[in-house]
Order: structure tokens, then sequence, then C-alpha cells
């Protein structure tokens, strides 16, 4: 009969691993073809695309810049135009210019 002993600290050293994995090589790999893929007018949403750990979880973010601006998802996923004047959201629609999901559903290999 076969068995497996596990050691005690195997989970620390499998999150650890992961740790190392999402800082060291993906998150910055993601960052990079995601800056590579943002559109460009001032390079203020370019330049706030980052990546962090939060626990041993991957975030790649990006806000559009200091100050309060957070338009990164309206260039993501596009969005309907509003015309201050009227204070109506109209008809019209800016089309989606995803930058954060083609750099993350990247083949890797």
């Amino acid at each position: 009969m076969s068995y497996v002993q596990m050691d005690a600290d195997w989970l620390d050293n499998v999150l650890s691993a992961n740790d190392h994995l999402f800082t060291g090589t993906l998150g910055p790999r993601i960052t990079e073809d995601a800056q590579r893929y943002c559109p460009v007018e001032t390079g203020a949403l370019r330049d706030s695309i980052e990546d962090s750990m939060n626990g041993h979880t991957l975030i790649v973010s990006a806000t559009g810049g200091a100050g309060g601006r957070t338009y990164a998802a309206w260039v993501e996923l596009g969005h309907r135009v509003f015309h201050p004047s009227t204070g109506i959201v109209g008809p019209e629609r800016v089309a989606a210019e995803p930058f954060l999901r083609p750099a993350l559903y990247m083949v890797r290999g």
C-alpha cells in the first residue's frame, strides 16, 4: 500500500510560488500588454495601468490618471454619450476599445 505524506507547510509553499509567479512574471507581462493595447490620446490612461497584489490575488488595474479621473471602464466597455447642455444621455454610443481584457486573455506559454 502506498501513502502520500504532505509537508506541514505545503500550502505556504504553494501560495509563495504563486505570489512569485504573479509579481515576477504574470503581472508585469499583463501590464505591459495592456499598455501596448491601450488607446492613447494624452497617455494618462496608459500610464495609469499597474499591477499589484491583494493578499494572494493579482490585480491589474487602470484608472485614467490622477485627480479622480476614472474613465478606464468607459474606454474598455464603451458608453453612451452624455450631452451636458441638455443633461440627457443620448442614443449615440462610443465604441469599446478593450485593452485590459485582451491583455488578460492572451495565451502565454
